[in-house]
């Protein structure tokens, strides 16, 4: 019995040093977040930032595209980072770079100079950014923008020469051009509204020059060498509205019938509507521009395109996508309210 007793002691002993010997799994400490208890936000529910870089801000349209993008940033937790470089290449990547800086999280930019904008890209898509590029072909980008511009160009031309056929009685209708070769883009546009008018205008003649400021000087040198000139056209609004109010002018001072004269473009901006809405009431030639969706529906695609991309989300959109062109003349000119005087 008592040998039975000793057995069980040293088993019990053996038992209690076991387990003093073995050393559990230690917890893990919590790391200090400064007295904070709520979790990390996913990256779903931080903040975004998408930059957006332009040529310049006081272009009506970029202002128009600029409210477009803060009113999405409001809507969505994105902080909305907008500079504009003027054209230059250089300021273009100067302003990415600090995006890039500032924690962007993908950028949206003007595409002026497609071969030199292009380390800058690779850069940006390096870092992980969503990189949309707007108005000019990037290779590098996740997504595209733009317009063809020999078809913006030819829609421009065709509206001016159905509106001629239409309206003027002259066995030969001159339509005036302002043309641009200042890159790749005006080259193209120009022959595009040159084609245009010549096949939709079966009487139709082209007399074109190259744009040089002031515009209207411009304009006024070129009727002066073709004085029975009544169809003026050029690559934007910009370079055509001061024209259309100055020879409205004219054309009502010298007693002509202005409803055979007509000015055309593209862009759509304020001041050409109210000229056209003013041709609407007998009031003016402005007789129509063209409407690429630029003041909303193209900034709304690209904002909510780099949004969705930025979360892993299908964006909905090609990774090239071309502006929908709309005629804007006088018996749809309504239509733009929003934007009239």
């Amino acid at each position: 019995m008592k040998k039975l007793i000793a057995l069980l002691l040293m088993l019990t002993l053996a038992f209690a040093l076991v387990a003093c010997g073995s050393t559990p799994e230690p917890t893990p400490t919590p790391a200090d977040d400064g007295g904070n208890d709520e979790p990390a936000p996913e990256p779903e529910q931080r903040q975004l930032v998408i930059g957006f870089n332009t040529n310049n801000l006081t272009n009506e349209t970029m202002s128009f595209m600029t409210d477009v993008f803060y009113k999405y940033g409001e809507e969505n937790n994105i902080k909305i980072l907008v500079s504009e470089d003027n054209m230059e290449t250089a300021v273009t990547q100067n302003n990415l770079e600090n995006m890039v800086a500032a924690g962007a999280d993908g950028i949206i930019f003007m595409n002026e100079d497609p071969v030199g904008i292009v380390p800058t890209v690779e850069m940006l898509k390096e870092k992980g950014l969503i990189v949309i590029s707007y108005d000019e072909y990037s290779e590098e980008a996740d997504y595209v923008f733009m317009c063809s511009n020999y078809d913006l160009g030819y829609a421009i031309g065709s509206m001016a020469g159905d509106w001629a056929t239409e309206h003027v009685d002259d066995d030969e209708i001159i339509m005036g051009v302002m043309t641009g070769a200042f890159n790749d883009a005006t080259t193209k546009r120009s022959a595009g509204i040159i084609d245009g008018f010549k096949e939709h205008c079966d009487r139709g003649r082209v007399y074109d020059v190259p744009a040089t400021q002031p515009f209207v000087d411009c304009f006024y040198n070129m009727l002066s060498a073709e004085p029975n000139m009544k169809i003026f056209a050029s690559l934007a609004d910009s370079m055509v509205c001061g024209v259309a109010e100055a020879w409205y002018a004219d054309l009502v001072g010298a007693g002509k019938d202005i409803s055979e004269y007509g000015v055309f473009s593209t862009d759509a901006t304020d001041i050409a509507l109210n000229l056209l809405n003013a041709a609407k009431k007998g009031e003016g030639i402005f007789r129509g521009t063209i409407d690429l969706g630029l003041k909303d529906r193209v900034p709304l695609g690209m904002i909510t395109c780099c949004h969705k991309a930025i979360l892993g989300e299908d964006p909905g959109y090609e990774r090239v996508n071309y502006y929908e062109v709309k005629r804007v003349m006088e018996d749809n000119v309504d239509e733009y309210s929003q934007f009239l005087d």
